[in-house]
């Protein structure tokens, strides 16, 4: 992943703040926070508290609705990226706004101290010289030209000073606006960095979770299969991944103490992670001399499942726990009389919970 991008900020009175920023992928969150905060485009609404919660699509029959939410997802993190450019664009057209309203204020400040400097200037000529300044000027005249021409001077003059006076006013409510504007862009800025920063975290928790729900989502329903054959219908999966096992059709072949095998054996490597071949309800554990650690999965198809010489139970496949096809619920092992050279899973198959059945054609649908 890229490095993060720190953008710094510093306002006309000194208050500095500073904005992290994840690159191309991690940005999502961040900028689509900005985006709503700024309102320069308005984003797609949360769906449940994130974006389009794929965590419900486990089975194939979900298929569609999982990577659909995956191309939502995708949407919105390109949206996101165009909304970001132009978010940021008019926050640096605000910042602008900001140094603009820092230099009209500094002008006006300058303007209105040369002003009032001109103007009590002239205020104590004026009261030094006293108020006949016109008529001193008719009487120091030569010619009467000259002195209305001296008249209409000091006529200008004292009309200028009128409207200095009224601009070193006006100039000062200009100057308050101004500071008034300054510190509105600044507590917007801030006020959307604490927001930025508030919403960026949850966002980008819910894209982790949506992303991270959706890989599983794949791997889960890339070990399903739907099967249309006689009495299997529905989906299934192998109960190890495919290619990594090997069984054959053993129903009814000699075992110890002349019994005859009521299942099949699957053979893959120690440990080995087994799967659930339905969707349905653990309904017990057992443990025995001759099965060793077992589990009895009851499908949604009506039929019962067990799995015998487990080396392990998994923590999320409890007695009473939902699990779906593909999911794990054990490890491979050789618990109970099978031989430590070969770890497999004495699979049955119970129709309706009764009587065991061939489980060869079933397995051999979803493995094969």
């Amino acid at each position: 992943m890229p490095a993060p991008i720190r953008l710094a900020t510093t306002s006309p009175w000194g208050l500095r703040s500073t904005w992290g920023l994840r690159s191309t992928w991690g940005l999502r969150s961040l900028l689509l926070a900005v985006a709503l905060l700024v309102a320069v485009e308005p984003a797609g609404p949360l769906v449940g508290g994130v974006w389009g919660s794929a965590a419900g699509a486990q089975t194939l029959d979900d298929l569609d609705e999982a990577e659909e939410v995956v191309d939502e997802l995708t949407a919105e993190r390109d949206a996101a990226v165009d909304r970001y450019e132009r978010t940021w664009a008019a926050i640096e057209r605000t910042r602008a706004q900001l140094e603009d309203l820092e230099r009209t204020t500094l002008a006006l400040e300058a303007e209105g101290i040369a002003t009032t400097a001109a103007v009590e200037n002239r205020a104590r000529l004026a009261f030094k010289r006293g108020p006949l300044d016109r008529f001193e000027a008719l009487l120091q005249a030569e010619q009467a030209q000259v002195a209305v021409e001296r008249v209409a001077l000091l006529v200008a003059l004292q009309r200028r000073d009128r409207v200095a006076i009224e601009e070193a006013e006006a100039g000062q409510v200009a100057l308050e606006q101004s500071r008034a504007r300054i510190r509105a862009h600044e507590l917007q800025l801030v006020g959307l960095q604490e927001q930025l920063e508030a919403d960026a975290e949850v966002l980008q928790t819910d894209l982790e979770e949506a992303t991270a729900d959706a890989a599983e989502i794949r791997t889960l329903v890339a070990r399903q299969r739907r099967i249309d054959r006689g009495s299997q219908q529905g989906i299934y999966a192998c109960i190890f991944e495919r290619g990594v096992s090997r069984f054959r059709d053993t129903w009814g072949a000699p075992r110890s103490g002349g019994r005859r095998h009521r299942g099949t054996d699957v053979f893959a490597a120690y440990r080995a992670p087994v799967y659930a071949i339905t969707s349905g309800v653990i309904q017990r554990h057992s443990r025995s001399a001759l099965g060793g650690i077992g589990l009895y999965l009851r499908g949604d198809d009506g039929n019962v499942y067990y799995y015998a010489h487990l080396d392990s139970i998994d923590a999320g496949a409890r007695v009473g726990t939902r699990v779906t096809a593909g999911e794990l619920v054990g490890r491979n092992g050789f618990t109970g009389n099978a031989s430590r050279s070969a770890p497999h899973v004495h699979f049955e198959l119970h129709p309706g919970g009764g009587a065991a059945i061939n489980p060869y054609p079933w397995l051999a649908a979803a493995c094969f």
